[in-house]
């Protein structure tokens, strides 16, 4: 727990730089609550692999990316894993008015979060109207999220997953600019992300590199990415560039 005197003001210029849920929150707060809030709030360095918060346990925490990237898993019974989510820097994480997770937040990079006490957070929330308002609208955006992942990983082809992930990735996590371009990290390794989309390296590796040809992106080393072309990789994602590949793999085989 930090001493509010010594950090509530560092933590809130902190939230502020993030632009999140957090921050509208706490603005809409008065002034004195978001101090006790502060005053609660601990700072949490959280390694790769590290579990935040297991499948079936009731977190009593309510935490917040500040940096690095959470996966939402679920552990079938043969032991393998698959993500569902991720969580990236400004989502909160830790089921606010419910029970038990019904999947496993582990760390696929080293995260830094902040945390708050269930039980105090969640009172804030009631008492608060404003602030419980964002909060049911955060919950919606989780829907909506959990509702990409789904298609992204039904997606016909290995290329129209990518591009799918990597436009989630884009519009979800903070990215860094080189003119009008973005630069996207993804934090895992070729074969991990092979195996969350569901397609072999090789196939995977063969669509980073369609996407380069096609002039969408341009690699720059196994985790990062420029996106090039942020509303033709977005097509890319969709079944008119899978229905005209279709076709141009028809015309390839009749001329062959």
């Amino acid at each position: 727990m930090f001493s509010p005197t010594a950090t509530a003001l560092p933590l809130k210029a902190a939230i502020a730089q993030s632009n999140g849920l957090l921050e509208k929150l706490l603005n809409s707060l008065p002034p004195e609550v978001t101090a006790k809030l502060l005053e609660l709030t601990t700072l949490r360095d959280i390694g790769a692999g590290e579990a935040v918060v297991e499948s079936g346990v009731r977190s009593e925490e309510i935490g917040y990316v500040m940096d690095g990237t959470l996966a939402m898993v679920q552990i079938l019974e043969d032991g393998k894993k698959h993500i569902v989510g991720l969580l990236v820097p400004t989502d909160i994480y830790g089921r606010v008015f419910d029970g038990p997770s019904t999947y496993r937040i582990e760390a696929l990079t080293p995260v830094r979060t902040l945390s708050f006490p269930r039980g105090p957070f969640e009172q804030v929330l009631r008492d608060n109207p404003d602030a419980e308002r964002l909060f049911l609208v955060h919950l919606l955006d989780e829907m909506d999220a959990a509702r990409e992942w789904l298609l992204l990983i039904s997606g016909r082809k290995a290329l129209n997953r990518l591009a799918s992930f990597l436009t989630i990735l884009l519009r979800r996590s903070q990215f860094k600019r080189v003119g009008h371009s973005a630069i996207v990290h993804i934090p895992l390794a070729r074969k991990d992300l092979a195996h969350y989309l569901g397609a072999r390296p090789e196939t995977l590796s063969r669509a980073f590199h369609a996407l380069e040809d096609m002039g969408l992106l341009r690699i720059l080393d196994p985790y990062h990415f420029e996106i090039v072309d942020e509303q033709a990789l977005m097509a890319a994602s969709g079944d008119d560039l899978l229905v005209q590949n279709e076709q141009d793999d028809v015309k390839s085989t009749a001329h062959g």
